[in-house]
C-alpha cells in the first residue's frame, strides 16, 4: 500500500503555482514525484495527503496547512511528503511517536521539527525577511475559532434546537470579534500577513465549508463584512493558491470525524 509520496514545491525563481496543475515540467520515479526548479529545496515537509489521490495531493488539515502557509510566504524551496493518516509509516512514528504532522527536515542538517507552531516560528527565525512576525508576539484573536465552529457542527438536534443555537451564538461571537478585530485592516497583521493569518485563515476556510454543509449555516451578503472581505483577500495570495485544497477534501475529513448533516 502507498503510504507517502514526496512531491518538490515551487521554488520563488521557478514561476510554477503548485496548486495540482498540470505541468509539462514533472517526473515520475517510482512513488516519488518531483517538480523540477531552478533552487534546490532547503526542507521536506511532511503532511496529511488524499489517500484517493495516491497521495498525490493535499488534503484537509489546518495544520499542514499553517506550516506550508508560513514556508510559501517566506519562499523558501521545498519538497512535500505526502502521508495516510489512518495508515501511518513507521518512519513517521519514529520522527514523531505522536504521528501528528506537520514535521520538518532540514535537508542541510538532517534535524527534524514538529508542529506547525514550531515551523512556523522557525522560517521566522531562519528567514527573517519578509517579516511576519513570531507566534507569540502576533496577535492574539480569533484563538477559539476552531473549538466553536466544530462545537456548532456537532450541536444536537436542527438549526432550531436550543444546543445549536447557543453553539452558533458562541460562533457569532468569535467572528465578530475577528470582524471588529480586522476593522481597516488588509490582514490580522496590518497591512502584512502574520502568523496569526497562518493559523486562523485554514480554520475559517474549513469552517466556511463545513458549516454551510452539514448545518447549512453561512455568513449572509453583508454580515461580517471585514471577514468576508479578509477571506477573499488571502486567498488570492500565492502562498494559499499553491496550498489549496478543494472543498470536497474538507467535508470528507468532517465526515471521517463523524459530523453528520442535519436532516
Amino acid at each position: 500500500m502507498l503510504r507517502a509520496l514526496r512531491i518538490n514545491a515551487p521554488s520563488p525563481q521557478s514561476g510554477f503555482k503548485l496548486a495540482f496543475q498540470k505541468s509539462n515540467r514533472v517526473q515520475k520515479m517510482g512513488n516519488c514525484l518531483t517538480t523540477c526548479a531552478s533552487a534546490p529545496p532547503k526542507y521536506e515537509i511532511v503532511v496529511k495527503g488524499d489517500l484517493a489521490s495516491g497521495l498525490t495531493k493535499l488534503a484537509d488539515c489546518p495544520f499542514s496547512h499553517r506550516a506550508l502557509l508560513a514556508i510559501e510566504e517566506k519562499k523558501v524551496p521545498y519538497t512535500r511528503t505526502y502521508v495516510d493518516l489512518d495508515n501511518k509509516p513507521q518512519w513517521l512514528l519514529d520522527i514523531n511517536p505522536e504521528g501528528t504532522v506537520p514535521v520538518l527536515k532540514d535537508l542541510a542538517t538532517g534535524k527534524w521539527t514538529v508542529g506547525s507552531d514550531v515551523v512556523s516560528d522557525l522560517m521566522e527565525t531562519a528567514f527573517p525577511e519578509p517579516s511576519v512576525g513570531t507566534v507569540a508576539g502576533s496577535p492574539d484573536v480569533a484563538g477559539s475559532l476552531l473549538g466553536s465552529f466544530k462545537g456548532f457542527l456537532n450541536a444536537e438536534g436542527d438549526g432550531n434546537s436550543k444546543d445549536s443555537k447557543e453553539k452558533e451564538a458562541k460562533l457569532r461571537e468569535v467572528l465578530s470579534e475577528l470582524d471588529a478585530f480586522l476593522e481597516g485592516k488588509e490582514y490580522i497583521g496590518g497591512d502584512h500577513v502574520c502568523q496569526t493569518d497562518f493559523l486562523v485563515m485554514p480554520r475559517l476556510y474549513h469552517m466556511m465549508v463545513a458549516c454551510k454543509e452539514f448545518r447549512g449555516w453561512e455568513m449572509a451578503a453583508g454580515e461580517y463584512e471585514n471577514v468576508q472581505a479578509y477571506m477573499e483577500r488571502f486567498m488570492a495570495r500565492d502562498s494559499w493558491k499553491n496550498t489549496a485544497y478543494s472543498p470536497e477534501l474538507v467535508i470528507k475529513g468532517w465526515e471521517r470525524h463523524g459530523v453528520k448533516r442535519i436532516s
